[in-house]
């Protein structure tokens, strides 16, 4: 049996778990922080998204690239400096959310596509590619 232990508790609302240099990586959308937690349990704050980090991933240098949700940026960070990596707001036709990013550093980000949350009609939403070089397409 695998030994199943509490690391962090007192979430907001986290999401988009990912393992990374033998740490859990997490977004809490309404902290607006990005926080890694290692396995006795020490949660670091990492990293502040005002719009509400999302998906998680990593480019081939390491740099950590961010789904800010509520303006649809890609964010990366360095590790010490945050910059916009790509602007999803011309495909993302409502709040962007998880993403995945490949081996050669292309993200994929998906979007809810419409205001759910004001009881809005569905619509279809498009997943956006974001290349290394931080060029967009649907």
């Amino acid at each position: 049996m695998a030994d199943t232990r509490v690391l962090v508790d007192g979430l907001h609302f986290g999401e988009g778990p990912r393992w990374h240099d033998g740490r859990l990586w997490y977004s809490d959308m309404y902290d607006h922080a990005v926080h890694a937690v290692d396995l006795d349990g020490h949660d670091e704050r990492v990293l502040e998204v005002p719009q509400q980090p999302s998906g998680l991933g990593w480019m081939p240098d390491g740099s950590l690239l961010v789904v800010s949700m509520v303006d649809r940026k890609l964010l990366r960070w360095d590790g010490s400096t945050l910059t916009e990596h790509a602007d999803l707001s011309q495909h993302a036709t409502y709040h962007c959310n998880d993403m995945v990013v490949d081996s050669v550093g292309r993200a994929y980000v998906g979007n809810f596509g419409w205001d759910y949350e004001q009881g809005g009609s569905p619509v279809a939403a498009v997943m956006c590619r974001v290349d290394p070089d931080g060029a967009v397409s649907a």
